[in-house]
């Protein structure tokens, strides 16, 4: 009886955390070891081939297309904490009903663009999360242009980039939250914040201020898959519409410009002769290529 009382509460401290947990949330941790790495690289030495070679092999080990994912899994969810959306959201759901408002989510992927008053707040905090994001990645691909431009002696030293990344729990309670949860229009360092990935590896820094952004019009279907997400989210459905948030997540501009960069690094690298240009092809196919897809947004 002990044991079974022991098992029966250990279920319950641990329901909280699977009751969160959601396609949204799960495709989000991607991207947030993307990012993690891309703090590392902001921080790290580079002084020798091998701090080159080490960070190669931690871009390289992400899936282009796990990290889209979890682009757009970041993009809804921050665009979730527009309480203007998640109030036009729930005044729809309120008027016409859940089960329309889900059915029309489902089918019309315009329809959450489509709130009267909320959109536009939702759209802005997109573009600023992600001109935020290229910002810190591009930092980090001028630190090793600069180093493929330079004329430092190529070492052995170095290279202690390679150990693996691991999301502590401090991190994914970061990264759980719901709608309207945090406050990244005026706290920078809350999730969607332009100082949201620096705070979150602990990093001093954020990008600066970006104010009424432009939408790009040939990329607005990228923000429409995180409205509608974001929607999803607002109305506390992730789980019960899993498949509408897994076709969702898999939005194509994103996942092809990811796909085109992980094969052009590859390209680069299959002709590079030493640090220098393996430096090179990193600053420009392996950080401010994938920062440029996540850029594609804005205008």
């Amino acid at each position: 009886m002990r044991d079974l009382a022991l098992a029966v509460a250990a279920a319950v401290c641990v329901w909280p955390a699977l009751a969160q947990a959601d396609g949204v949330h799960d495709a989000l941790e991607a991207y947030a070891l993307y990012q993690t790495d891309v703090s590392a690289l902001l921080s790290a030495d580079i002084e020798s081939d091998r701090d080159v070679d080490a960070a190669l092999t931690r871009l390289q080990r992400h899936d282009p297309n796990r990290v889209a994912r979890g682009w757009i899994a970041y993009g809804a969810l921050t665009a979730a904490q527009s309480p203007s959306f998640a109030e036009g959201v729930r005044r729809d759901v309120r008027q016409n009903g859940r089960g329309p408002v889900l059915n029309a989510l489902r089918t019309d992927l315009y329809y959450a663009r489509r709130q009267p008053d909320g959109a536009p707040q939702a759209i802005q905090l997109v573009l600023g999360a992600a001109s935020a994001d290229r910002f810190r990645i591009d930092l980090a691909g001028e630190r090793y242009d600069r180093f493929a431009r330079s004329s430092i002696a190529q070492r052995s030293s170095g290279g202690d980039l390679q150990g693996a990344v691991r999301l502590s729990p401090a991190m994914r309670s970061r990264l759980r939250v719901t709608a309207v949860s945090a406050r990244p229009m005026s706290q920078i360092e809350d999730f969607g914040g332009r100082g949201f990935w620096d705070s979150f590896s602990g990093r001093e820094g954020a990008a600066p201020r970006v104010r009424n952004g432009r939408e790009q019009h040939d990329y607005a279907s990228v923000t429409d898959h995180m409205l509608t997400l974001a929607a999803i989210v607002v109305t506390d459905a992730a789980n019960s519409e899993r498949r509408r948030v897994n076709a969702l997540l898999d939005e194509p501009l994103t996942q092809q410009c990811m796909e085109m960069q992980r094969l052009q690094l590859r390209q680069c690298l299959s002709v590079s002769i030493d640090g220098s240009e393996r430096s090179y092809c990193l600053a420009r196919h392996g950080l401010s290529g994938p920062g440029q897809c996540f850029a594609n947004v804005v205008r």
